[in-house]
């Protein structure tokens, strides 16, 4: 009996650097950066998978400042502010101008909203009245990337330590 993975494996070592940009990106989108590493450790040269991002690029299977945007609307929607967006992007090695470009247009009302909708969707509004809570609250916020001053004009100011 054939190892199913090893028939995988045979099979994209005859692909082209193209077909199998073709196949990663019929899973889900790439960054640049992102896809260009996957292929160079897949084991194809540094030339091939130059042309090969370009021509991704010309036919439109590559955008990073479209992937930015909508990475950046997803990550909102679980409720993440513009710094926790930002790294989250950069993670996925999206270039410095394409997160700036796209949180540029997310503004502070948005980031407002935002963490509003997600304190809403965590803490009752009796619950973030006792200290334990509001603390718990107050971190949270700032570790999914919302501005301090966003989360002190949500929640007072920031939780004394006992």
């Amino acid at each position: 009996m054939k190892n199913p993975q090893s028939a995988i494996h045979n099979s994209q070592s005859s692909l082209t650097p193209l077909d199998y940009a073709y196949r990663l990106l019929a899973r889900r989108a790439y960054s640049e950066q992102e896809l260009t590493d996957k292929l160079l450790a897949t084991g194809f040269t540094a030339v091939a998978v130059t042309r090969t991002v370009a021509r991704l690029k010309t036919q439109g299977y590559l955008d990073d400042a479209r992937l930015a945007a909508d990475q950046a609307e997803r990550l909102r929607a679980r409720g993440f502010g513009s710094e926790g967006i930002r790294a989250k992007l950069a993670q996925k090695g999206l270039s410095s101008d394409s997160v700036a470009q796209t949180l540029e247009t997310s503004e502070e009302n948005q980031d407002l909203d935002s963490a509003q909708r997600f304190l809403a969707s965590r803490f009752s509004v009796d619950a973030l009245k006792e200290p334990q809570t509001h603390a718990r609250a107050f971190r949270l916020l700032l570790r999914r990337g919302y501005p301090q001053e966003i989360v002190e004009s949500l929640l007072g100011g920031a939780p004394e330590d006992t």
